[in-house]
C-alpha cells in the first residue's frame, strides 16, 4: 500500500436519536410542586427625598464651592437686602446645615453630606417609620405574594425542606434579604410619587413571623430531542428568568423534583406497553414496527420531526409530552372534533387511565384539559345537553390532587396494564394512548410517547382492552 495516499476514514454510527443539526428542544411535561413560605411583620425606616427650596439650594452649592465666604459676599453674590440675607442663611442654621465662625460661614458636617459622590446638588430626605407584612420562601428566603389555592393546588406535592431549615433560622436572615429586595418589594405609593425612597434601618428585634402558606411553582420539563431521558427544568411558567436567578435554592430544588422522576423502562413494563400500542394501531405503526416490536427510537425521530395535526384522512396521528402541553391539548380537542362528527351517540364521560409514574397529573393543567375537553364535548351536543363525568382509573391508592380533579376516581388493588401505560378514552370519539419510559436510554426521564387517534377501529380496540378489566376497579373511599 503506497504512503501519502489519502484513504477515507471509517467510522461507526453513532447512537444519536437526531442528527446533530435536527436536533431541538422537547416539551415533556409540566408539574406543579408547592413552595413552602411565611408571611413576616416587618419594622422598618426610609430615608423620603425631599424638597429643597431654590434660594437654600443656591446658599449651599455656593459654601460648597467656596468654604469660609464673608456674609457680606453671600449678600453681594445674590444681591441679596440685609433681611432676605438673614431669611435665607436661617432657613440653613434651622436644620443646622451651616456654621458660622466670626462674620464668616461654612457647611457643618450635616450640610456637606447632602452633597453626595460626584453631585453638585444637595439632597435633603426626612426618615419616615414604617410597617409591613410580607412573604418570603422558605428555600431561597425571597419574596412570595401569598395567594389563595384551589382544591387541587391545595393537594399538590411540596418541595422537601432541610432539617436545618426552621423558622428561627429564617427570621435571621430576614433583615439581610428584606434589604436586597427592597427595591422590588417597594410600596406601589411610593413608586407613583415618583419620590426616591432608601431603606434607612430594620427594626431586627420587632420582626414576626406570621401564617404560613404555600404557592405552586411550575415546572416545565423538556430534553434535547437527541437525548429526551436528560430531562432539564424551565421555570418560566413561575416567573421571569431575572426573578429565578435571585432563587437559586428554588431552582435547584426543582431540578432535584425532575432528577427524582428518573425510571428504568424494565421497572415501567416498558416493553409490555410498546406491545399494546402497536396492537392499538397496527396499521398506523406498521412502519415502524419489526419482528422484535416497535421501534421506539425511530419512532420518537418521526414524532418529534414530524408531528402533524389530524385532518379527515389522518385519523391517527403521533404524539410525544404529556396530553396537557399546550401543543397536545390542541391536537387532541381537534381529534375529538374530528371523532364527534361521525358519533352516532354523544360521550356521557371522560375515562382517563393512569400510568403508574411518580407524581403524574400533579399540575391544575389536567384539570383544565377536561374542562376544555367537557366543553367541546357540549359545545357539539347543545341540542341535547347532557353531563358528562370525568373519570380516574388508578392502580392502587391515588394522590389527593387527582381525587380533586376528577368527578369519580376509581381504584384497583392489581394493575391490569403495564404501570407505563396511559389512556385517556372519550368513548365511541377518541383515544390517546401514551407510554412512559426512557427513550433511547435504559433509564432516566419517563417520556410519554404514544399516539392520538379518532379512527372508530383504535377507538374501539382502546374501549374493548378497558372493557375486559373495568369491573375490577371499584370506586375510591375519598371520591
Amino acid at each position: 500500500m503506497a504512503l501519502g495516499v489519502d484513504r477515507p476514514v471509517i467510522r461507526l454510527k453513532g447512537r444519536e436519536l437526531v442528527q446533530p443539526d435536527e436536533d431541538r428542544r422537547v416539551e415533556l411535561g409540566v408539574y406543579e410542586v408547592l413552595l413552602p413560605c411565611r408571611k413576616y411583620e416587618i419594622p422598618y425606616k426610609v430615608a423620603v427625598l425631599g424638597q429643597v427650596s431654590p434660594t437654600l439650594e443656591f446658599l449651599l452649592r455656593l459654601l460648597k464651592s467656596v468654604p469660609g465666604i464673608a456674609e457680606d459676599d453671600i449678600g453681594a453674590f445674590f444681591g441679596y437686602s440685609r433681611s432676605e440675607l438673614a431669611f435665607v442663611l436661617g432657613e440653613a442654621e434651622g436644620p443646622g446645615y451651616i456654621e458660622r465662625r466670626g462674620a464668616r460661614i461654612w457647611l457643618s458636617t450635616a450640610g456637606d453630606a447632602l452633597f453626595r459622590d460626584g453631585e453638585q446638588t444637595p439632597t435633603i430626605y426626612a426618615v419616615e417609620d414604617r410597617q409591613r407584612t410580607i412573604g418570603f420562601d422558605f428555600l431561597s428566603v425571597a419574596p412570595q405574594a401569598p395567594r389563595s389555592l384551589d382544591p387541587v393546588e391545595f393537594n399538590l406535592p411540596e418541595f422537601p425542606l432541610d432539617e436545618k431549615t426552621g423558622a428561627g433560622s429564617i427570621v435571621e436572615r430576614i433583615p439581610d434579604r428584606f434589604q436586597r429586595f427592597f427595591l422590588e418589594l417597594m410600596e406601589r405609593r411610593d413608586r407613583e410619587e415618583f419620590q426616591r425612597r432608601d431603606l434607612y434601618s430594620i427594626d431586627r428585634e420587632r420582626i414576626a413571623p406570621g401564617e404560613r402558606f404555600m404557592v405552586p411553582v411550575r415546572i416545565t420539563a423538556h430534553g434535547l430531542a437527541s437525548n429526551p431521558t436528560a430531562a432539564e427544568i424551565d421555570l418560566g411558567g413561575w416567573r421571569p428568568e431575572n426573578e429565578v436567578v435571585d432563587r437559586p435554592q428554588v431552582e435547584s430544588a426543582s431540578a432535584v423534583f425532575i432528577k427524582n422522576l428518573d425510571t428504568s423502562g424494565n421497572q415501567l413494563n416498558a416493553a409490555q406497553a410498546y406491545e399494546r400500542l402497536v396492537a392499538l394501531a397496527p396499521k398506523f405503526l406498521e412502519s415502524f414496527t419489526t419482528r422484535a416490536g416497535l421501534s421506539v427510537n425511530r419512532y420518537w425521530q418521526e414524532t418529534v420531526a414530524r408531528a402533524g395535526e389530524p385532518r379527515i384522512d389522518r385519523k391517527t396521528i403521533p404524539l410525544a409530552g404529556a396530553i396537557y402541553l399546550q401543543d397536545n391539548i390542541e391536537r387532541l380537542l381537534s381529534v375529538v372534533e374530528y371523532g364527534l362528527r361521525a358519533a352516532e351517540q354523544m360521550p356521557q364521560s371522560i375515562v382517563w387511565l393512569a400510568p403508574q409514574v411518580q407524581h403524574w397529573g400533579a399540575s391544575i393543567l389536567q384539570r383544565e384539559t377536561l374542562t376544555l375537553l367537557r366543553h367541546k364535548i357540549q359545545a357539539t351536543n347543545q341540542a341535547e345537553p347532557t353531563e358528562l363525568t370525568t373519570m380516574c382509573l388508578f392502580p392502587g391508592k391515588p394522590p389527593r390532587f387527582l381525587e380533586k380533579a376528577f368527578d369519580e376516581v376509581y381504584v384497583s388493588d392489581s394493575s391490569w396494564f403495564p404501570p407505563a401505560w396511559e389512556m385517556l378514552i372519550v368513548p365511541r370519539v377518541a383515544v390517546v394512548a401514551l407510554v412512559h419510559a426512557p427513550v433511547g436510554a435504559s433509564t432516566g426521564f419517563p417520556v410519554p410517547l404514544g399516539l392520538a387517534s379518532f379512527d372508530p377501529d383504535v377507538v374501539g380496540r382502546a374501549e374493548d382492552a378497558l372493557a375486559d378489566v373495568i369491573d375490577q376497579y371499584r370506586p375510591s373511599r375519598l371520591s
